[in-house]
């Protein structure tokens, strides 16, 4: 693999206008691992299975998607955390995984909306566990109670649209209005927002140095790795994790890419290459935002994360509503001890109170959409 001519060719690809594709997420039939965009299944009667049709649309950590569902009754299910699909070296406490639990929620329960229901929550109804585990205890426990006066949200409608956009964003200000918009789609009093130029470069470059650190390491360079998507039969097969064409590439150049330029085996061997790429669309995706937000709790315990991939999602969603792209970039937040240091810079560039946790961090632009990122099946996350 040549890397400059690789970069070159992702550089052009996280750029160009979306060309019409049988990847672009919209219509899909087949087994391709893309089909789940298009809601549930014809005729789908099962309220249950039509609310998990929405809620696997979800953001979540590499796109593990770590969710098990065990069907309790007609109308009720409980949540756990599936932990054969962990991230124990890049999220060794399991704090995105469990944010992860609350994007799922989040869209359940506007489907369930949807469909003229309630969703009833019960969080961790048989005790929370701390963060330094994961106990074989539900999450949440969901009952769905018919509802007449349940109210449609209109975010339900951006849930098939939604996507974690790793396009270089276009040279397009993010207004304070849209800033305003997207704080008033949420109850979290840890939302930050900021379109400011001097803070966006600092926080950029923070977004830099943060790949930088967590690309030093094989261990962790091999967790990514193996949730990367060479080419097309992988996304169809494992139906999880991302490629390139989340940065944008389609049509010819994606073909070049995948034929040309990547191989599993050629990268799991020495990874060094790959990494420098990370570090090098990183740096050109933080430098194109148009602002960046975080979300910001006063302690850090299980439910404060499930609260937060809640808050996330709505934000997300009512950013594709404005027409704005979205994108995490956490890795200044990972709690493994290589990013202590430059960690502890970053909390006092926010201002963050001693004790006080950063939960998310994302930048917004301006973008074409990108094609969605693959879905396991609905029989993928139920209990037998």
């Amino acid at each position: 693999m040549h890397r400059r001519d690789f970069i070159k060719v992702m550089a052009a690809g996280s750029s160009v206008a979306l060309l019409p594709s049988i990847l672009s997420g919209c219509g899909e039939t087949g087994e391709t691992g893309l089909e789940a965009w298009n809601g549930p299944m014809p005729g789908e009667t099962d309220i249950r299975r039509i609310v998990l049709s929405y809620a696997i649309l979800a953001p979540n950590p590499h796109n593990k998607q770590p969710w098990i569902v065990d069907l309790t009754g007609p109308d009720s299910f409980d949540l756990y955390v599936d932990q054969s699909r962990l991230l124990p070296e890049t999220d060794p406490p399991f704090r995105q995984v469990h944010i992860g639990q609350g994007t799922f929620l989040e869209n359940a329960a506007l489907a369930a909306a949807r469909r003229g229901y309630r969703m009833d929550v019960e969080y961790f109804p048989h005790g929370m566990y701390a963060n330094a585990q994961i106990a074989d205890k539900p999450v949440a426990s969901l009952t769905l109670v018919k509802d007449g006066s349940a109210r449609v949200d209109p975010l339900f409608a951006q849930i098939t649209k939604r996507q974690s956009n790793k396009r270089v964003y276009e040279d397009t200000p993010v207004s304070a209005a849209q800033l305003s918009e997207l704080a008033g789609s949420i109850n979290h009093p840890g939302l930050g927002l900021t379109n400011k130029a001097g803070k966006r470069r600092t926080l950029a470059d923070t977004a830099r140095r943060a790949m930088q650190i967590e690309t030093a390491d094989k261990a962790r360079d091999a967790e990514t790795i193996a949730m990367f998507r060479f080419n097309d039969e992988e996304r169809a097969r494992f139906r999880d994790g991302f490629g390139v064409a989340q940065s944008g590439m389609t049509g010819l150049m994606k073909f070049a890419a995948e034929t040309f330029f990547l191989d599993r085996q050629e990268t799991e061997a020495d990874s060094s290459e790959f990494g420098a790429q990370a570090v090098q669309m990183t740096t050109e995706q933080a430098n194109s935002a148009a602002a960046f937000g975080w979300i910001t709790t006063k302690t850090n315990n299980r439910l404060d994360q499930v609260l937060t991939g809640r808050a996330y999602e709505r934000l997300n969603l009512k950013a594709t509503q404005l027409g704005l792209a979205m994108h995490p970039m956490s890795q200044v937040l990972q709690e493994y001890p290589d990013m202590s240091a430059l960690q502890r810079q970053f909390l006092g560039l926010l201002g963050v109170p001693d004790g006080h946790t950063v939960q998310m961090l994302f930048r917004l632009g301006i973008a074409d959409p990108v094609s969605h990122s693959a879905r396991r099946g609905l029989s993928d996350i139920m209990r037998d």
